[in-house]
C-alpha cells in the first residue's frame, strides 16, 4: 500500500488487502474512504447471502457469474456488466444461481461501521 502525505491518493492493490469468508462460499475484501467503502465479494457456487438491511446506500456492480438478489419484494438475476442500486434500509440478500463463481463489486455510501456476516448474523439491522 501507497500512503501520500494526505495530499494524494491511498493505492493498493485487492491482492494485497486482507481476506475474510463472512459466510460459507463468500469471500469479502474492503477498502475503506473517509466517506464510502468499496467491497470486493468472491461466491462460490451455490452460495447465500442472508437477507439484511443497513442505512447506507449500495451499488453492486457484477464483474463475472450470475446471481439473485432480493432486494424488498423484488427479485432480479444479474450478469456481468450488470448494476443495482440498493436505497439505504431496504432488506435484501444474493444467492449465486449457477453453478459458477460470482465477482461483484460493492460501494457503501456513508461508510459502514458493521459488514454482515456470520458473526453478527444476529444484528440484522446494521447487517
Amino acid at each position: 500500500m501507497i500512503v501520500p502525505d494526505g495530499t494524494g491518493p491511498v493505492v493498493t492493490s485487492w491482492d494485497d488487502l486482507p481476506t475474510t469468508e463472512v459466510y460459507p462460499g463468500i469471500k469479502r475484501q474492503i477498502q475503506s474512504g473517509s466517506r464510502q467503502d468499496m467491497v470486493r465479494y468472491r461466491y462460490e457456487p451455490g452460495s447465500v447471502f442472508p437477507e439484511h438491511s443497513h442505512p447506507q446506500e449500495q451499488i453492486t456492480v457484477v464483474v463475472s457469474g450470475r446471481i439473485r438478489f432480493k432486494v424488498g419484494e423484488t427479485v432480479v438475476d444479474l450478469g456481468p456488466g450488470q448494476v443495482a442500486v440498493i436505497p439505504p434500509n431496504t432488506p435484501h440478500g444474493a444467492e449465486v444461481v449457477e453453478g459458477h463463481p460470482v465477482e461483484t463489486f460493492n460501494a457503501f455510501s456513508p461508510c459502514r461501521s458493521i459488514m454482515p456476516s456470520i458473526d453478527n448474523a444476529s444484528n440484522r439491522s446494521n447487517g
